[in-house]
């Protein structure tokens, strides 16, 4: 039988800090049991913590938890939530699910007290690695606690998921059925000075080939079909944090595309290869010579323009304010993959040829190239206002390690630019206070509820009202053609109103509307529906007049979402 052990849930909010320039999920419920004989609940902490940062709680966390802001208005501050735990918690042997809890713990108490070291943790360990070893689990997709409990067969109906105290108590029921006292004895954590280090060191890609980490085994392949040797017969290109090439097999003559990503981890390097076909380069579309000027696209219309093609929303062609555009695939300089239009300077392409894309780009939308501000996107929901002093930021000066997703501002004279080619572009124009913002949505982004954060975000910079803001979702991929696994739809499926945009599962796929995720996540954030213009053009079914990333797994160009405030 267990002695001393004391498992522990946490929930949070996404709080904007202005003190941080960022994001902190700020802890806004504790829930806790101790272990009694026969692995019993003896006694239970659980306390709302009043938020310090965050002014509004997030649709999506409400939507999970059924947290309410006055439920929140009736909590203690964070440090007296961690005195009164401390004291609760006594010598016990502290487990939580996974690692995300005492992150945000090291987090929060660095935010409001100044040092990483959580007062009351002397020994802890984590129940999610345990129980994927005990039970044999992958650990390439971290198994999450609902999943486990029905592997174990634990009947959890009457518990309330996404809460503190009901899922610490699930977690408990998961240790009584794995525990064993000796083999939980490697996975229990001594908390000193190497335990901080370890918790909050912060991996990191290895992005320049001439790194001196990387080894020349790093950059090797065997052939997929037939294991032989393979040699490289294209350069090197950067994609998605990692590397990627072609190889040609000298013994079965199989052409393929090598990948490999290479991460500096607490403990060494990790470097993950994979193979893929090599994609079929699809030219673009080629439009007769005596073709109109203005096509309907979907629910958009596409404006010729010396031979480029510019989408726009036909609802906004008249606000007078603002000028708006999505690029295609038309009327650029750049060959191969990257034809024609490609507007992406890291995507291997030259970077004459993507200068001369934009030039002609901006001349056909009516943009002044020089305005073009962009963030750094890494699929999060972290949103950034700019003004005069950041145009040309990532485009034509080099990007600050500033990461955002979403950019807004209200300075004139200024456009914002997010890359898209299958994510979610969303705009938001607020006709009242002159007001502009751009989000980039990808799934992530788009489950964590990338709108709403926006709308939240504009509401805080510049006294924006949800009912007044228009709102615009861009060239995407649309549910047809978004076929994902179970790990990517239970994201989805925790959402508020997940019926309206997942279906399935259909042979173990499901199908995700990241349209209607985004629809409902403005409506949430109080969107009037007749203020929400949904595009309707698909990425991957119209991948010859735009970059589809799924399509051409990740052999293609950038396409680009702008919205500018006039001068």
């Amino acid at each position: 039988m267990p002695l001393n052990i004391a498992v522990l849930d946490l929930e949070w909010n996404a709080a904007y800090s202005r003190k941080r320039k960022g994001y902190i999920n700020e802890i806004i419920e504790f829930g806790a049991v101790k272990c009694g004989e026969d692995f019993c609940p003896a006694k239970t902490f659980s306390c709302f913590v009043r938020p310090q940062v965050g002014k509004h709680l997030n649709s999506v966390v409400a939507g999970l938890t059924s947290i309410t802001e006055e439920n929140l208005t009736g909590g203690i501050t964070f440090m007296r939530a961690v005195s009164q735990f401390r004291r609760w918690l006594g010598d016990c042997l502290l487990i939580t699910w996974g690692l995300a809890d005492i992150l945000t713990l090291i987090e929060n108490c660095r935010y409001f007290n100044g040092d990483i070291q959580v007062p009351f943790l002397t020994h802890y360990c984590d129940l999610q690695r345990y129980a994927e070893e005990r039970l044999g689990l992958s650990t390439t997709e971290q198994a999450g606690l609902e999943k486990v409990a029905r592997l174990l067969d634990l009947d959890i109906s009457a518990m309330e998921q996404h809460r503190a105290l009901d899922d610490s108590l699930v977690t408990l029921r998961i240790l009584e059925k794995l525990y064993d006292s000796e083999a939980i004895i490697p996975y229990i954590q001594t908390c000193d000075q190497e335990f901080y280090q370890r918790m909050t060191f912060r991996t990191s890609f290895v992005r320049d080939l001439a790194d001196p980490r990387i080894r020349p085994e790093y950059l090797s392949f065997l052939c997929p079909r037939c294991g032989g040797r393979c040699c490289r017969s294209t350069r090197w290109t950067a994609r998605n944090r990692g590397f990627q090439s072609q190889f040609h097999c000298k013994s079965c003559g199989l052409d393929f595309v090598g990948r490999v990503m290479i991460k500096q981890k607490y403990e060494g390097i990790n470097v993950n290869k994979k193979t893929y076909p090599v994609p079929v380069i699809e030219s673009p579309r080629t439009l007769p010579p005596d073709s109109p000027k203005k096509l309907p696209i979907g629910n958009m219309e596409l404006e010729l323009q010396d031979g480029v093609g510019v989408l726009r929303f036909t609802p906004w062609k008249d606000l007078p304010f603002v000028n708006h555009a999505f690029s295609t695939r038309l009327g650029g300089i750049s060959q191969k993959e990257f034809a024609a239009m490609n507007l992406g300077f890291g995507r291997g392409d030259s970077e004459e040829n993507v200068s001369e894309n934009y030039r002609r780009f901006c001349a056909a939308a009516g943009l002044d190239p020089e305005s073009l501000v962009c963030g750094t996107q890494v699929h999060k929901t972290d949103i950034r206002r700019v003004d005069q002093s950041h145009r040309g930021l990532g485009i034509w000066t080099r990007n600050d390690t500033e990461s955002a997703d979403g950019l807004c501002t209200n300075a004139p004279g200024v456009s914002l630019v997010v890359f898209a080619a299958d994510c979610v572009p969303v705009y938001f124009v607020d006709p009242v206070h002159r007001a502009i913002g751009l989000a980039h949505a990808g799934w992530r982004g788009t489950a964590a509820g990338m709108p709403a954060v926006m709308v939240r975000r504009m509401v805080e910079e510049f006294g924006s009202r949800p009912e007044e803001l228009l709102t615009a979702i861009g060239p995407s991929i649309c549910k047809n053609c978004f076929e994902v696994d179970e790990p990517v739809a239970k994201e989805f499926l925790a959402l508020p109103e997940a019926e309206s945009f997942v279906t399935g599962p259909e042979h173990e796929k499901y199908h995700v509307d990241l349209w209607e995720c985004c629809r409902q996540s403005l409506l949430g954030a109080s969107v009037l529906p007749e203020n929400i213009i949904l595009g309707g053009v698909c990425t991957m079914e119209e991948s010859d007049l735009i970059f589809s990333h799924r399509k051409t797994r990740g052999q293609r160009g950038s396409n680009c979402a702008i919205l500018a405030l006039r001068p």
